[in-house]
């Protein structure tokens, strides 16, 4: 599934583009936590491992952000590989770990790059490419984009050797790796629970910010255009919906004060798009009428 939608920028034309690359099913207290939120993130997880349960499945989405500074993307969804056991053969153990309490589901055509070619936007024209977190489910087709920046933080990357993230299956020796959290500038409203923030144009009019909580490095991406704020939220919440700071959310977060914080933050501005909300499509759709009613 994609959804295109124009909009502008300093009245310069623009666009975003929702990419569905499969979709993800987790265990009942991976996506609601069943235990106290106060309660060790050990044993959450122990809590999510031990779950016999499902939950329902969940898109995985990208975004491709045509701006008139470049080409960006927020994220770079699943592939085919999470489910071909020779391609875990360097940590055959992870594989197995991952797979007991993930369910992917995408085929070839459906990753990011494939999706890009059909679409006519070229791979090797993408300027930067931010990921909210190192997650399996959101790294998987870096390597197709080998002409980008890969904006991360050093939070996460610190992080990724203990959480399974397995970084070794989409970065390499010529991997751009730059971290958000080393080279942004700190807020002003250290209350908010946003971090070191970068401008990845020069208008300011698109960001990567530092946003830790649902991982140590997590980051959040704000675009600016002339219609509304549209913020890219990654795992912060599974659904725009459950960013509200009362509603439930998920057991996996390394860090449910921060989450919380970021929760009240978010809660109420712009377009909220996280990363598996079903919902994207139709929310920003809404924002499309507003740029047609221009």
């Amino acid at each position: 599934m994609t959804k295109r939608v124009p909009f502008t920028i300093n009245n310069s034309p623009a666009r975003v583009t929702l990419i569905q690359t499969g979709t993800i099913t987790i265990k009942r207290c991976h996506h609601s936590c069943c235990l106290p939120e106060r309660a060790p993130m050990t044993a959450r997880f122990a809590a999510i491992l031990a779950d016999r349960r499902w939950a329902d499945p969940m898109p995985i989405w990208t975004f491709v952000i045509e701006h008139p500074e470049g080409i960006f993307i927020v994220d770079a969804g699943a592939t085919p590989a999470f489910n071909d056991e020779a391609s875990w053969e360097r940590d055959p153990r992870a594989g197995r770990l991952l797979r007991s309490f993930l369910r992917i589901e995408v085929q070839e055509h459906e990753t990011l790059p494939a999706q890009m070619d059909a679409l006519g936007i070229p791979t090797e024209e993408v300027s930067a490419l931010v990921l909210t977190h190192q997650h399996i489910d959101h790294t998987a087709s870096v390597p197709a984009f080998k002409n980008a920046d890969i904006w991360t933080t050093a939070a996460e990357d610190n992080a990724a050797a203990h959480t399974g993230s397995n970084p070794w299956r989409w970065r390499s020796a010529e991997t751009r790796i730059r971290h958000i959290d080393a080279e942004g500038i700190e807020p002003t409203d250290p209350k908010s629970g946003l971090k070191a923030t970068v401008n990845l144009v020069g208008d300011a009019s698109l960001r990567a910010i530092h946003t830790p909580g649902h991982t140590p490095g997590s980051a959040s991406v704000v675009l600016a255009t002339d219609q509304a704020e549209i913020w890219f939220t990654g795992d912060t919440s599974f659904t725009a919906d459950t960013m509200n700071p009362t509603a439930d959310t998920a057991g996996i977060h390394t860090d449910m004060s921060a989450v919380r914080r970021l929760h009240n933050h978010f809660a109420g501005i712009g377009v909220l798009l996280p990363s598996h909300d079903w919902d994207n499509p139709s929310r920003l759709a809404g924002l499309a009428e507003t740029v047609s009613g221009r």
